[in-house]
């Protein structure tokens, strides 16, 4: 019966009602049962929906994904997600953070909550700037918080840890103490030239420039947040400077070092005679296997999701000689740091990314082909050597033997 006949009939039974005595009482009486009838029939429907609802469990590894502020809210039941299933088997999750609903529906659970778990995490960044725009309107915006928020949500995702790393170490360094409970709204493109200005006269010409990055990306999203109208380092100036290179070692350079670590074959001089003659990166290191007449290794600067890659090495005269004074399993757990710092001792006017530098170089003097090297040495395809070109090398492993066997010579 549609609601339009009901309403009819109800009607015509009303009137038959007001015609016969105590009228008003059977009016009254019909009114009220049929309220407590629909009462009844919505608290049924409650129930009903209530039975078939059961609250979202995440597991540790989803938790591990979600900002820090949000898995605790979690974790203490302060945000719920429920599950509900509908009488045709529809399952759908639903949730409510800062007034942002978030909501997906599967007939099958599992999809259902990879679903749920997809748009929540995409929803995050959302919530926060609506919880940022709701502070705005009584607060102004600090920095430091801002940008410690901005690091997790925008930087940490996207990149590879080492990297984000480094964005929180140049932060924490340099923005911080110099925009300590500072305002946003309230930083100038003077304020911001001056600091860039100081660490350039420093001779941090590198750290500036990374600042620069950073803050130039930052003062964009506060733009887009509404904070700011202007970014206000679109018209700070970077100084100019000549990028340094690596420095490759002289021969009787390599041949100090080399009698440093026969004389004192400590962890750090095998690492460094190692590094010498393989030419790998110093983050490469850790992941360094022997194999036969082979050096494979996981190929470090790869962006973060990009599948690993792997890539090997023959090992050379030079290596061959001074192998038995290595220990490879423990260089591998060499500390970095003190690597390099180490290495200033030995050499003050050189970076341990030079022994990079010079076994490129020693193995170009001893006329192997540059592709081949750059193969070796993991570098990145580009218009004058090509992926084509890397590929037919890397299946030609004969003749990377044959080509290394030059990597042979006397020190003088």
């Amino acid at each position: 019966m549609t609601n339009q006949l009901l309403q009819s009939n109800l009607s015509d039974y009303i009137i038959q009602l007001a015609q016969k005595p105590k009228a008003k009482e059977h009016i009254e009486l019909l009114l009220h049962t049929l309220f407590e009838n629909a009462q009844k029939e919505k608290q049924l429907e409650e129930r009903r929906e209530k039975s078939a609802s059961s609250l979202l469990v995440f597991t540790t590894k989803e938790l591990a994904k979600m900002p820090q502020k949000y898995r605790k809210q979690i974790e203490i039941g302060k945000i719920k997600a429920h599950v509900t299933r509908r009488p045709n088997g529809l399952y759908e999750i639903r949730c409510q953070i800062n007034k942002v609903r978030i909501n997906a529906s599967s007939m099958n659970l599992e999809e259902c909550k990879k679903r749920f778990f997809e748009k929540l995490s995409s929803s995050f960044i959302q919530i926060d700037l609506r919880a940022e725009r709701k502070n705005r309107r009584n607060h102004l915006t600090q920095l430091i918080p801002y940008m410690e928020q901005w690091l997790e949500v925008v930087k940490k995702p996207f990149v590879k840890e080492t990297t984000y790393v480094d964005y929180v170490r140049t932060a924490k360094t340099y923005i911080f103490p110099a925009f300590k409970n500072q305002y946003i709204e309230h930083i100038r493109a003077l304020d911001l030239q001056s600091f860039i200005s100081k660490i350039c006269d420093s001779g941090r010409n590198r750290t500036a420039k990374k600042a620069y990055q950073l803050l130039s990306t930052l003062f964009d999203y506060a733009v887009a947040d509404g904070i700011i109208t202007l970014n206000p380092i679109a018209k700070v100036k970077l100084a100019r400077y000549e990028q340094e290179h690596g420095v490759p070692l002289t021969v009787e350079e390599e041949n100090t070092l080399i009698q440093t670590m026969q004389a004192n074959p400590n962890v750090y001089h095998q690492a460094y005679a190692f590094i010498l003659y393989t030419g790998i990166r110093r983050s490469e290191l850790a992941s360094v296997e022997m194999d036969g007449e082979w050096i494979r290794l996981l190929t470090a600067k790869q962006r973060k999701g990009m599948k690993e890659k792997y890539r090997s090495i023959p090992i050379s005269p030079m290596l061959q000689r001074v192998l038995p004074y290595i220990d490879i399993e423990r260089i591998k757990t060499a500390s970095l740091a003190v690597l390099t710092n180490r290495f200033k001792d030995i050499f003050p006017n050189h970076h341990l990314h030079d022994l990079r530098h010079t076994f490129i170089t020693r193995a170009q003097e001893c006329g192997i082909r540059r592709e081949i090297v750059s193969l070796w040495a993991g570098h990145k395809a580009d218009s004058s050597i090509t992926t084509t070109v890397y590929t037919h090398f890397q299946e030609r492993s004969e003749l990377q033997l044959q080509e290394m066997k030059k990597y042979n010579y006397e020190y003088k």
